[in-house]
């Protein structure tokens, strides 16, 4: 199928991995600590596209087909017109925003382009995916075949030449990850490269908006999961925590999971992006914690 969804000519890449995560997950971490190797492929989100939009996920999507009174407020809020969009409410009220000249993403497009920002010399093609977009993936895949009964385990590998692993990354602390998602999105700082701290003037707290995205993130954890026991893939499993107490230790573990050979000399570099996490986010973590108690008790 890969002849079929990559541009004519492009050559490809002799083997590949997906990394397998949710939003500030460490996935940005663990794509620049491979992508630094220089052995690794150039790992990033070179599918993230929405089919209903077309469009990478904008703030407003992380919100949507939520059942919860308080979310669809929030997203009606005018307080939070700046970080949402002028667009509240659901994907039902599409009027709001609905484009009729909308077509789907041009997928042998997106393939080409991840076959050339991703791979690396040796021929090394890295990845990601975040569960949100994941099943636009598997049906932009199928449409562009016209292999419509394709298995949803099976078409990873169909787009990904000799797809080696599925490389799994989490955190154990939900919450904190949470909280960071909740002040990317209303600050648009996914990464940081320097000690320089993250501007936090202006941010707001929101506990509807903070649990909405954590049980957005503990489902589609759940959902990677089902994956894998359902097509019978071993994924290799990393943990955020883990990563950032034995970066060095990590990156070999990864290069020799995914099947890589590393050359002699060969050496981790020093990671070049800085711990995210300051005292505005453990304060948020702390308000959470104790606004949710408190919703337990009068329950």
């Amino acid at each position: 199928m890969n002849e079929a969804l990559g541009r004519s000519g492009d050559a490809g890449p002799s083997m590949s991995y997906l990394i397998c995560a949710t939003p500030r997950s460490g996935s940005t971490l663990l794509c620049d600590a491979l992508g630094r190797t220089g052995i690794a492929g150039r790992p990033a989100e070179h599918f993230e596209v929405l089919l209903e939009t077309g469009r990478p996920r904008q703030p407003r999507d992380y919100f949507q087909r939520s059942n919860d009174p308080e979310v669809w407020a929030l997203l009606d809020d005018p307080e939070f017109q700046d970080v949402l969009g002028e667009y509240g409410g659901r994907y039902s009220d599409r009027g709001a925003w609905y484009d009729p000249a909308w077509r789907p993403p041009d997928f042998p497009e997106l393939v080409s382009r991840a076959y050339e920002q991703g791979t690396t010399e040796n021929g090394v093609l890295g990845t990601k995916i975040m569960w949100a977009y994941f099943r636009d993936f598997v049906r932009l895949a199928r449409r562009t075949s016209g292999r419509w009964n394709v298995p949803p385990c099976d078409v990873p590998g169909s787009v990904l030449p000799n797809l080696q692993r599925f490389v799994w990354i989490r955190r154990r602390d939900t919450t904190r990850q949470a909280v960071s998602l909740w002040k990317a999105l209303q600050t648009q700082q996914w990464r940081r490269d320097s000690d320089d701290d993250m501007d936090s003037k202006g941010l707001r707290f929101s506990f509807p908006a903070v649990d909405h995205l954590k049980r957005r993130i503990d489902e589609h954890n759940t959902a990677w999961q089902d994956f894998f026991e359902s097509c019978g893939v071993e994924p290799l499993g990393i943990v955020y925590e883990d990563l950032v107490e034995d970066y060095e230790g990590t990156v070999f573990r990864l290069l020799s999971g995914i099947g890589i050979e590393v050359p002699d000399g060969f050496a981790v570099e020093a990671p070049g992006m800085k711990r995210q996490a300051d005292e505005l986010s453990e304060a948020w973590v702390n308000l959470y914690s104790e606004q949710k108690f408190a919703a337990a008790g009068k329950g």
